[in-house]
């Protein structure tokens, strides 16, 4: 059995770019590991796994880019360039071109200095578990694993594919039913990332009134007072534009976060309840079941329950999200933090897809956001997200534990405490859900001081 990854977190590998583990000699190595269990390399000439790649706009990505192809065509990979596109894209690329694995350099969401490594399998799903740990056995010599070394023509070749950006806006395309969105005023914030192109071109073949803003990248400015992570910027955009509806990604543009009329930004949660609610009606959710993270809110479950359909929880991230729709033949999950995922139509969270579904309920209901968001009821919640020196293990934060446990006892069935550290940065995250506010806000802070107190 693999030991505890020590890399890869909730959504590939992060860290400072040119700085361990996100240098170029720890990438190319990377990329030769990933070659021997991605592409099943064996160095023979006549049987040349195949990767697809891309990146997001940060200037490192040239760097980290190239020290990944080193790998894999030492490894005897051929490597397949899309150019900058969202991860979404790449993803759908991967299953187009017939590539064995993908990679995507990107760190989503984090500013500019940091970078990452993401992949997918052939069907464009991320990797399970057990797959990123048997990476980090081949990058740390444990195990058993006959590396490949290829020489003449074994070697890898790099090619270029220069119609990534049209193949996937004609898919996003294909996924309205021939709905447009003509008449619609759209507040559109690209983060400077990678959707810079492909959003603003798939909104203007539909007919929207687009109005696009962070839309010019340097290499420098991605997220920057800007995107997903930024609500406020969406909400201050459609305003000054009378927009009709407000959509901003991330970086990488596998997330989005929608924002109404009034200049009121919608949480992950309520743009699921508004998929849920209208596929439950038209019945075209599969298994009427929705796949949801445990730190959604339970109001989605009061919802879906009322519909006649269901909900499941995963462990937070949106590839646990995935597992748990493949498992079970589901169309439709996703998380608070905004990865929506529509099976029919994306192998993972799809920024732009779900943006253009949920504008889609908009146009065939006749109603604006500000009345869709009100099908979910939420109950209280009171979350911190605390910066941790350290990572100890969760058993070994005693005080808080305690705190934890008295709060449980009280909110019974009628509520929850979760606390986690993140994947990807040195944070710990609180989330306690209820009916009473105040009461939630007084344990939030006990516990929050309690965390701090420790690792802080």
């Amino acid at each position: 059995m693999s030991a505890k990854r020590q890399f890869f977190g909730t959504d590939g590998i992060r860290a400072v770019a040119n700085r361990h583990p996100m240098s170029p000699e720890f990438v190319m190595r990377l990329g030769q590991a990933a070659a021997v269990v991605l592409g099943g390399a064996t160095g023979d000439s006549g049987l040349r796994p195949k990767c697809v790649m891309g990146r997001d706009t940060r200037a490192s990505g040239e760097m980290l880019e190239a020290a990944i192809c080193a790998g894999l065509n030492s490894a005897g990979v051929d490597v397949i360039l899309v150019g900058v596109l969202p991860t979404p894209a790449i993803a759908f690329l991967t299953r187009q071109l017939g590539g064995d694995f993908g990679i995507i350099v990107s760190a989503s969401h984090n500013p500019f200095y940091d970078n990452g490594v993401k992949f997918v399998r052939g069907d464009g799903s991320k990797l399970n578990d057990k797959t990123e740990s048997a990476i980090e056995d081949i990058i740390l010599g444990r195990g058993d694993y006959s590396e490949p070394r290829p020489e003449g023509r074994g070697l890898g070749r790099v090619s270029r594919f220069g119609d990534g950006l049209e193949r996937y806006v004609a898919h996003a395309l294909g996924c309205m039913d021939n709905v447009r969105l003509d008449g619609i005023r759209v507040a559109l914030d690209n983060a400077h990332g990678a959707a810079y192109l492909s959003s603003s071109e798939a909104l203007t073949r539909l007919g929207a009134d687009l109005q696009v803003f962070h839309s010019e990248p340097d290499g420098f400015n991605i997220n920057e007072d800007c995107g997903c992570t930024h609500g406020e910027e969406i909400e201050r955009l459609v305003k000054q534009s009378s927009a009709h509806a407000g959509l901003a990604h991330d970086g990488d543009a596998d997330r989005i976060l929608l924002c109404d009329e009034n200049a009121s930004a919608l949480d992950g949660d309520e743009l699921l309840a508004i998929a849920a609610a209208s596929m439950l009606r038209k019945g075209t959710m599969k298994h009427n079941t929705l796949a949801v993270t445990v730190m959604s809110n339970f109001g989605l479950d009061d919802l879906v329950s009322g519909l006649g359909g269901r909900v499941v929880r995963t462990g937070v991230g949106d590839r646990y999200v995935l597992e748990a729709m493949n498992e079970r033949g589901l169309n439709l999950g996703g998380e608070q933090s905004g990865h929506i995922i529509f099976a029919d139509w994306a192998s993972t969270g799809d920024g732009l897809v779900a943006g253009l579904q949920l504008l889609r309920v908009m146009r065939e209901t006749g109603e604006p956001l500000s009345v869709l968001r009100q099908c979910l009821k939420k109950f209280p919640q009171s979350t911190r997200n605390l910066r941790v020196s350290q990572k100890p293990p969760m058993e070994e934060l005693k005080e808080a534990n305690k705190i934890i446990k008295e709060t449980e006892k009280k909110l019974g069935d009628y509520g929850r405490v979760l606390l986690r550290y993140s994947g990807t940065e040195p944070l710990i995250r609180l989330l306690i859900e209820g009916r009473d506010v105040e009461y939630l806000e007084a344990q939030a802070d006990k516990i929050a001081s309690a965390v701090m107190a420790q690792i802080g």
